[in-house]
Formats: C-alpha cells, structure tokens, sequence
C-alpha cells in the first residue's frame, strides 16, 4: 500500500492534484500525516482530537484528502520553489509518528524538492528534535493555543484527557530552540477561547522574550468538536490583538507599555498616535502571522465572511473597514 499523506485542499489545488477555485494561493504547501486513527490527544477545538466526531478529513474548516506520497513529492518539486516556498508538516499525536515523518522527509529529499520544510508537533525528545534538524527541517512549531495555564489546562490539558500540560509545552518550546536556534522555533495562539485582550498580549510578549514567533488564529468553531456551539472571536477583540502582536514582534511596543480597560480590552498601544496610524494604514499587521511564506488562506474563515488574516496586503476599501473593527466592541469607560 502506498504511504499516504494529507494534503490541504489549497495546496492540492496549486499542486494540480484537484481543481480548485481560489482568491488567494497558498505560498506554503500544508501536508499532515496520515492515520486511520484519530489523536492521542483531545484538544477541544480539535477535529482530529480523540473524542471527536468530526471526520478525519478535516483540519479546521479546510478539507484534507489523502493523497501518495510519492505522488505529492513529484508534484512539489514542480512547483518549489517557484509558486511554493515552503513545507509544513501538520502531526498527529500517534505511536507511529517518528517514523511515519521521517520517511515522509526522506520522500521529498529523494524528489529533491526545493523548499524549507517546518514540522508542526507535540513536544518530543531532544533526540526526535535533532534527527528532525538532521532530516533537512529548519523551523519547528509546538503550539499552546491557550493564553493562560488555567485555559490551556481546560482546552487540551488533563481537564480534557489530554497528555499535555502547560510547563511540558513551554519546556518543548526552550529544548527545541537550544536545537534548531533562535527563530526557528514557534507557537500558535487561538484567540476566541475565552482569554482576555490582556491576556493574550501578555502571552504574546512572553514568547517575544524568548524569542518564539507567536501565529495568531481564530477560534473556529466545528461540528462535531467539544467546542461546537462556541463562537468565533469578535473581529474587534482579534483587530486590537493582531495590531499588539505587530507592535511587540517588531519592537515598536511592549505589553509593560501598553493601556487595558476594566475588561481587559486594548485601550492604548504604548506608540505615539501618528505612527500608530501609519502602521495600521500599511496593513501589514493584519495580515496571516507566522513562519516566512506562511499565508494559510481561509485556514480560519468562510471566504465570503470575515477575513480574520488577510492571505494578501489589505487593499485601501479593508484598511478602511480595519479601522471600525479595532473600535468593535470597545467599552467606554
């Protein structure tokens, strides 16, 4: 049998493997490791955790068909690294996992696929982190999700029969960095799990400082998931999030500076007005955060409704629209 991989359905598109109507392509090619079985873990937002009922085809709202391997590697060296820039592995927590990803690594190195490849996985052995470095990775993601350990305990910690836990996250965050260096390593934050503006601007200055790319996501809500009848985050709270996470990466600001209301909202970005204006007239701060070339297309959201991450530049009639929706839902106080 030949050994399957998950493709996104974006990035099938662009590899030719299914015909696809797309506004904007994928400049990173999202493949995630095959299994019949469903994750160890049970994160709540998670359709591929282990007590959900969503099927093994989804990822978030993005469908992920199964595809050869092989076939997948030969379509990526056509197209890295013209078109696609970058690999990213998305993993599930199963037995078979080390050998099942470094099989698929040595696939796309055989093919000789020109592109940088980042793995994203549950912390693991320092020896897994460094034949993964051997193998041709160069950047590796391990995502908390939750701004606090108290919500990540209850999202994908022991509250959900989880195997993870806060400490043992942040600890596979230091290993992985002493590994692969300093910005090569990094995390994801889902806004939209109950977490205050404050706290997740905390959060974010707290990787800054350890020097891990923090990606911003929305929560999106999936059948068949623990967090179902969730709602997505307010496009006010993740505006005001998004333009702090800028501010902090980029040194313009810190979380020390910065102004929060009686609920916890942004009420002041530490910079003066004026060059306030100009980074969020640029847009660039709103666009998909990440590894390089990571753009994720409507990896969170419904082409025809809110763009959360802009896959693109935001055009003039959006930085318009930017600027009510980062006063969205702001109390006065």
């Amino acid at each position: 049998m030949a050994h399957l991989i998950r493709v996104s359905i974006g990035t099938a598109g662009v590899l030719g493997l299914r015909k696809v109507k797309m506004q904007a392509y994928p400049t990173t090619a999202y493949l995630m490791t095959y299994s019949e079985k469903k994750c160890t873990a049970n994160c709540a937002f998670c359709t591929q955790a282990r007590e959900s009922k969503t099927s093994a085809n989804y990822l978030s709202r993005v469908l992920w068909p199964p595809y050869p391997m092989e076939d997948v590697a030969s379509k990526l060296k056509e197209v890295a690294p013209k078109i696609i820039k970058r690999i990213c592995f998305q993993t599930i927590n199963v037995p078979e996992l080390r050998e099942q990803l470094l099989e698929e690594i040595k696939v796309l190195k055989r093919a000789d696929v020109r592109a940088s490849i980042s793995v994203a996985i549950h912390p693991i052995s320092d020896d897994f982190f460094q034949e993964l470095k051997e193998a041709g990775v160069d950047t590796v993601g391990i995502s908390i999700d939750a701004a606090t350990p108290e919500l990540f305990d209850k999202i994908k910690g022991s509250a959900t029969g989880s195997p993870y836990a806060w400490e043992k996250h942040i600890d596979g965050l230091i290993r992985a960095q002493k590994i692969f260096g300093k910005g090569r390593v990094s995390t994801h934050l889902i806004i939209g799990l109950g977490e205050t503006e404050k706290e997740a601007t905390k959060f974010i200055q707290k990787m800054k400082d350890l020097q891990i790319i923090v990606a911003l996501f929305a929560l999106t809500p999936m059948r068949g998931t623990a967090l179902e009848n969730a709602k997505p985050p307010s496009i006010g709270q993740y505006r005001r999030i998004q333009l702090a996470r800028f501010l902090i990466v980029n040194d313009m600001s810190t979380y020390d500076r910065m102004g929060f209301n009686s609920s916890g909202q942004i009420i002041d970005f530490g910079i003066p007005e004026n060059e306030l204006k100009r980074i969020i007239a640029d847009g660039l701060s709103f666009m998909t955060s990440g590894c390089p070339h990571c753009n994720r297309p409507y990896y969170n959201e419904d082409p025809r409704g809110i763009l959360y991450n802009f896959p693109f530049r935001p055009n003039q009639e959006h930085i318009k629209r930017i600027w009510d929706e980062l006063k969205e839902g702001l109390e006065n106080e």
